[in-house]
């Protein structure tokens, strides 16, 4: 499983570890190369079965890799802007692709890409009509810029948001 950034991943991984036990390794840059080397080995042997990690972890040679999901699919940070230049997301999706196995690229705002391939039926789009939890939507509100007071000049941040 592929998260955005490393910041993401404490609370994921409590998630998983809730729900799996021990059987979740984590590959990510803030690990030694040596937590890394035994997080990986840890998934080679099957004592690991699930794997959480940035970017880079895509690239990681896995013997019996079943299924790949990327959370948050349309982030930026997907992207390895430094020699090799590769997207992870799209990496992901020709890896399944060679191995035959589904890949989900999860998001509430899905990438142009992505929406564009549904709509071309390369991807099957499932929608999830309601909130995890049923938990009910944050309030929305709708602030004319041109008729509340605001700190700056151009007005940046409204009263309401201020407050």
């Amino acid at each position: 499983m592929l998260v955005p950034e490393i910041n993401l991943t404490p609370q994921l991984i409590e998630r998983f570890r809730s729900r799996f036990g021990s059987r979740i390794a984590v590959l990510h840059s803030a690990l030694s190369e040596r937590e890394r080397l035994l997080e990986w080995q840890r998934l080679r042997s099957a004592e690991a079965a699930i794997g959480i990690g940035v970017r880079a972890a895509i690239l990681t040679p896995l013997p019996r890799l079943g299924l790949i999901v990327v959370d948050e699919e349309h982030e930026n940070s997907y992207k390895q802007e430094n020699l090799p230049r590769y997207h992870a997301r799209d990496v992901a999706i020709m890896r399944a692709k060679l191995l035959g196995i589904p890949v989900i690229l999860g998001s509430a705002t899905p990438s142009l890409e992505s929406y564009h391939n549904t709509r071309r039926g390369k991807s099957t789009l499932a929608r999830l009509p309601e909130r995890v939890g049923r938990r009910p939507l944050p309030e929305v509100r709708i602030i004319d810029l041109r008729k509340t007071k605001a700190q700056d000049s151009p007005p940046l941040l409204s009263e309401p948001l201020l407050e």
